[in-house]
């Protein structure tokens, strides 16, 4: 009576297939695993023993790891992550478990020591705190930080607690609720997203609210808008490490001048599909093959031709491949330089400022990319910067999250 369950599209060019894959235990010789993530997504060594260890009954001293935002977190499916899981660098969460039950213990909270505890902790690592915890006092971390802390100190530390994966599925239920669509919010949380990450996400987002990201979308969208969303929720794009086709380069040059600049009017769609369905390189060779030839870079011909939320998600996918700064790393530039805006100007915007903060940080490697980047840029660390616009406690959260493990 097993299934396996749903995978994303079996196209995804460089995934493996499934013949040959030897079975799981527990399971005939004949069964093998879908094609597509989540099983590209973890990495436990052997092929085979991956999948035996993601379908099969038996525990292995080698747990799986999913990678979401490029940071292990525990699957999401699995039981709670234990000590010993790869990618934690040795983290043991008892320690930690008795400095928050001492700063939650009694009249009064001891904020300092709850921060200290949280923001220095990898997504994999706060996993294992909340479930070492729960292990230990019955009870979740989650709304023990959210009961004792209040204002802008628990809309950092909540966030972290939660994880990278239900703190998405939290900000797409607000994007996606109440009066109107949050189109900025949606776009920053599903627009230049891997087809890995895209799927994990949207198999929480249903188990969180009984039904598909892309039904959410439909739902509450219509149009264009709608098929530009659908689009990059269905989007079966390869790895940003396949190699850039040349061919396919020149192909898409043609497409998109046809499609935009060469027309009187826009082939939406058409153009859309040449942007949403791309690589960051093959991005970054096609804006220097379309500027080299029709003398206008990428961002400039979509300001051109696109107008509203379209224009907005086209110019957030396309800016990260910029050719003029991929030198800092993909999507480098354009996340410091989205840092600064919720900072410029008079008054901090303070939940735009929270949301990109931690969204940016789980990935340590990007992350310490863009505070270097962001430093020679403006001339001032991050963690100056925001330490100059926050005060509090929620200062000391937010210099602890830049600060990062």
């Amino acid at each position: 009576g097993y299934a396996p369950p749903p995978g994303p599209p079996p196209s995804m060019p460089g995934m493996p297939g499934t013949s040959g894959t030897p079975a799981g235990p527990g399971f005939a010789s004949g069964y093998a695993p879908p094609p597509g993530p989540p099983p590209p997504s973890s990495y436990t060594g052997a092929l085979g023993q991956q999948y035996g260890q993601q379908y099969g009954q038996q525990q292995y001293s080698q747990q799986i790891v999913t990678y979401y935002l490029n940071t292990p977190i525990p699957p999401l499916d699995g039981p709670p992550p234990t000590q010993g899981v790869p990618g934690h660098d040795g983290y043991n969460g008892n320690a930690d478990v008795e400095k928050l039950r001492d700063a939650m213990r009694g009249i009064g909270t001891k904020e300092s020591l709850l921060i200290q505890t949280i923001t220095p902790l990898s997504a994999m690592n706060l996993a294992i705190l909340s479930a070492t915890y729960r292990a230990a006092t019955g009870k979740e971390l989650i709304a023990d930080v959210e009961s004792e802390t209040s204002g802008r100190l628990r809309d950092v530390l909540a966030p972290l607690v939660l994880g990278p994966v239900e703190y998405d599925v939290k900000l797409l239920h607000e994007a996606l609720s109440g009066a109107g669509t949050d189109e900025h919010l949606l776009t920053s949380l599903i627009a230049d997203r891997s087809p890995s990450d895209l799927y994990l996400l949207n198999q929480a987002y249903r188990a969180r609210h009984r039904r598909t990201l892309e039904e959410a979308v439909k739902g509450d969208l219509s149009g264009k808008t709608e098929r530009i969303y659908t689009m990059i929720l269905s989007s079966n794009r390869p790895s940003d490490n396949t190699p850039v086709d040349p061919q396919l380069v020149e192909a898409d040059v043609k497409a998109l001048y046809k499609a935009g600049q060469g027309k009187i009017g826009t082939d939406e769609i058409a153009f859309c599909n040449n942007i949403i369905n791309r690589t960051v390189p093959h991005l970054t060779a096609l804006w220097e093959s379309y500027q080299r030839q029709h003398g206008k870079t990428l961002s400039k011909v979509i300001k051109n031709e696109f107008s509203g939320h379209t224009k907005s998600t086209l110019l957030h996918i396309v800016t990260a491949a910029n050719p003029k700064h991929i030198t800092d790393g993909p999507r480098v530039w354009r996340d410091a330089k989205l840092l600064e805006a919720t900072m410029k100007g008079m008054g901090t915007k303070d939940d735009l400022l929270i949301r990109r903060l931690i969204r940016t940080h789980w990935d340590q490697i990007h992350f310490t990319n863009v505070k270097r980047t962001y430093e020679r840029k403006y001339k001032k660390s991050l963690e100056a910067r925001v330490a100059s616009e926050t005060s509090g406690d929620y200062k000391k959260a937010c210099v602890g999250v830049v600060r990062g493990a």
